[in-house]
């Protein structure tokens, strides 16, 4: 007899749990807590309380299903592959996106969408998915161990971990004779999960530990008529006749459903990785195979009515090797939902409080970043507004590529100017230009113009003449509100602002100047009568 334990986790220190796929300066992690990991957990706490670990733990007679996030109360599945939906809602990673199955039909335009590695159904709204991937962090870390008697081998490397604060929902399946034990072990008040536990990375609190009747991550389907669906709910080892498959053999399917009539492969949508699992006294990988994985859903054709109880059996028991370290789990499907909307979960950050005090000093030079990245992301969203500009203009007849010359140097230099002396300079520029003879280059401002469609409500064709009287008697237009919008936007960190309220003034001027030395050198750079496209 066996009993099933399920209970959630809680990272107090970010998780790392090794993935197979690695590179020299790199090691990156599992989104979830893989079976193997929960399993030697609780094998170290058996070693710990009683000195052995029973065989029934380590020899597959107990299973150790994956920890998938928990959102919310409600446990997270991996989202089935093969969702289609409108390619610029899914490239552009809106919040709400409606899909298909790319099994039931196709739509035009339409890219499968992978933004999510997790979903969970909405309590109220059946045909609604909320999306969620855990959140992750990246830590650079020294090797000095290999560099005691070597300083060459002295290297940094990043680990990518899990971040603190997210929860997952875990299940056990033991024999009876080991079920208190194991909840003994879980109801410390800390346990470590993964690796790296000595660099501050694996401890978590395991709480809500209750026996349920089964373990089931998704309903599976007992009335099966034709269409037969395997969706995996984790990676799967697909070991049959001595091979590898990346889908699950007719003839192997038929025996375990007990299949009389026909089985067909009809066709799948899959994914292929890497399972392996790593042998710490001896610092390497086991044995590597091939796995389908997680979320993967493969389709079949049967005839003849299937066996309820057998297709509880397979869902429950699971396909392939290593099931007891969480691999080939899967539901038995007679349909696959369709017209579904994929919604994006908004998870609140876990905000710590801190009694940590910030000096003058300390808030100079948050200041002090929080301008330097303002700058640089302004400069990015000015040369932006330039080039729209640029794509519809109207040249006038003759050269002006010299009077753009003067006038971007005259930009340049008014940096060195206060606002007023600036803005009583170029007045005065402007006012020879208009009273000259013939009033030439003064026409050629006018007839050089450009069509303004950042404005959403209002489009309107600007001259250099008016862009220029406008920044001299500081009237606005629409090209100046959008630079007024990126100032008022300005960029935050929690209580810290920049510009605050005292700055803006001179920070709008200053990047009206960038914009008029920004537009006129890509003037000088366009060939007379090009369009920038």
């Amino acid at each position: 007899m066996h009993k099933c334990i399920q209970f959630d986790i809680q990272a107090l220190e970010p998780l790392k749990l090794g993935k197979f796929e690695r590179d020299s300066n790199n090691e990156y992690s599992y989104s979830y807590i893989p079976g193997s990991v929960v399993k030697g957990a609780v094998a170290w706490g058996l070693v710990e309380e009683k000195g052995f670990v029973p065989k029934e733990i380590l020899n597959g007679s107990s299973i150790f299903y994956n920890a998938y996030p928990l959102l919310d109360g409600n446990p997270a599945i991996p989202m089935m592959q093969g969702y289609m939906g409108d390619k610029q809602e899914i490239r552009s990673n809106k919040d709400n996106v409606r899909v298909v199955h790319s099994f039931n039909r196709k739509i035009e335009n339409s890219i499968p969408l992978n933004n999510y590695e997790f979903v969970v159904k909405d309590a109220e709204n059946e045909k609604l998915l909320l999306g969620y991937n855990p959140g992750k962090i990246e830590n650079l870390h020294i090797n000095k161990k290999d560099a005691l008697n070597d300083s060459s081998k002295l290297k940094m490397f990043r680990y990518e971990a899990i971040r603190k604060g997210e929860c997952f929902r875990a299940y056990i399946r033991v024999p009876e004779e080991h079920y208190d034990d194991i909840v003994k072990i879980l109801s410390k008040d800390y346990i470590y999960f993964g690796g790296s536990r000595g660099s501050g990375y694996g401890k978590c609190r395991v709480t809500g530990i209750k026996e349920v009747s089964a373990v089931c991550l998704y309903e599976s389907d007992l009335d099966i008529k034709e269409d037969l669906y395997i969706y995996f709910l984790s990676d799967a080892i697909l070991y049959y006749d001595g091979k590898v498959n990346t889908y699950i053999p007719e003839n192997e399917l038929k025996e375990m459903l007990g299949i009389e009539g026909k089985c067909e492969y009809v066709e799948s949508y899959s994914g292929l990785g890497v399972a392996a699992s790593y042998n710490t006294l001896y610092r390497t990988n086991t044995v590597c195979y091939t796995a389908v994985l997680k979320g993967s859903v493969i389709k079949y054709r049967v005839e003849g009515k299937i066996n309820p109880d057998r297709i509880k059996k397979l869902a429950s028991e699971g396909v392939g090797l290593r099931r007891e370290d969480g691999y080939g789990q899967i539901a038995v499907l007679g349909k696959i939902q369709d017209d579904m909307v994929v919604s994006r979960y908004r998870k609140n950050d876990i905000v710590e409080k801190s009694d940590i005090e910030l000096t003058d000093e300390d808030k100079r030079v948050v200041n002090m970043i929080l301008c330097n990245i303002f700058k640089t992301r302004s400069k990015l969203q000015i040369e932006k507004m330039v080039i729209e500009l640029l794509k519809d203009v109207n040249r006038p007849q003759e050269s002006l590529q010299s009077q753009i010359g003067k006038l971007l140097n005259i930009f340049q230099n008014g940096f060195y100017q206060t606002e007023d002396d600036f803005r009583k300079y170029l007045n005065e520029y402007l006012e020879h230009i208009r009273k000259k003879k013939g009033k030439a280059v003064w026409h050629k401002l006018y007839d050089f113009t450009v069509a303004n469609t950042l404005d959403k409500f209002r489009s309107e064709r600007l001259s250099i003449q008016k862009m220029l009287e406008d920044f001299v008697q500081n009237k606005f237009n629409s090209v100046f509100r959008e630079i007024e919008n990126i100032v008022n936007k300005g960029i935050t960190l929690g209580i810290y602002k920049y510009p605050v309220e005292s700055q803006k003034a001179q920070v709008l001027h200053n990047l009206k100047m960038d914009f008029f030395i920004s537009f006129f050198e890509y003037c000088l750079r366009m060939k007379e009568k090009e369009v920038i496209s």
